[in-house]
């Protein structure tokens, strides 16, 4: 299995894993026209795409699902929740799909897992994908770690993990109070503090991959991110910062040995 952080941020979010002949997006808030020049490097057939999953309504998620979707003939998976408050931006699409309550989807050589989130949205989640005895966390967009995110994100051997703030930078910005509570309250978005300390308390011994994602462009830094990751990550995890203009390197994913 292999994945492609297409873009992070504010401005438009897409991950595309890969696994033999299937193909996934997770989110898609960039048009088709944006999606064909960001992945034009990373030499990826769209017409290979078999589906989009999205996490919630916002539009930096779902912005160009549409066009995508309808472009290639795919279909759309979301929750219920995520569905009815997209229903604007997934107009006009004939296959959109409801996840299933509590089973994984299965799309060709993926299974993918649904993980309900804390976020300011109608029904949001975020995913686990497994591939060929390899598993790939996406988790940005939250407010804060449950108990039940805690448990799910085990044992995983590639990350995409939100550091979206720092504590001090937010408090010091010219956003205004209300906003920056919005951010970083318990439905907001995850600090680097909050994400750093999350990786302390997981099994990492598997972990091949670490895409930091989602940073704020106003009140963050790489610099900042560094340093958490530094901090929490031994030297043999490959570590990357997501861009918001520039789709990041494909990462593969070495299949485990089964014990």
């Amino acid at each position: 299995m292999r994945f492609c952080v297409v873009g992070s941020g504010s401005k438009g979010n897409c991950l595309l894993v890969q696994e033999s002949d299937t193909s996934i997006l997770i989110d898609c808030g960039f048009s088709l026209k944006k999606l064909v020049r960001l992945l034009e490097p990373r030499d990826f057939d769209l017409d290979g795409l078999d589906a989009i999953f999205i996490t919630h309504e916002h539009n930096d998620h779902v912005g160009g699902v549409r066009s995508v979707a309808k472009g290639l003939n795919i279909p759309v998976y979301g929750t219920s929740g995520s569905i009815h408050a997209s229903k604007e931006a997934l107009q006009g699409l004939t296959e959109v799909l409801e996840l299933p309550s509590s089973n994984s989807v299965l799309i060709g050589d993926l299974e993918i897992d649904p993980v309900t989130v804390p976020h300011d949205a109608r029904q949001p989640c975020q995913y686990i994908i497994n591939g060929s005895n390899q598993r790939l966390g996406m988790l940005t967009d939250v407010g804060h770690i449950t108990p039940f995110v805690l448990e799910q994100y085990k044992n995983l051997d590639g990350f995409v993990l939100e550091f979206n703030h720092d504590t001090s930078l937010i408090k010091k910005s010219a956003y205004p109070p209300a906003l920056q509570e919005r951010i970083a309250g318990a439905y907001g978005h995850l600090s680097n503090s909050q994400s750093e300390n999350f990786l302390k308390k997981l099994d990492l011994s598997q972990l091949q991959f670490l895409v930091a994602a989602h940073l704020s462009q106003q009140n963050n830094s790489q610099e900042h991110v560094r340093q958490c990751l530094d901090r929490v990550l031994s030297s043999e995890v490959i570590r990357y910062i997501a861009s918001q203009e520039e789709a990041s390197p494909w990462f593969d994913l070495h299949i485990r040995e089964i014990a």
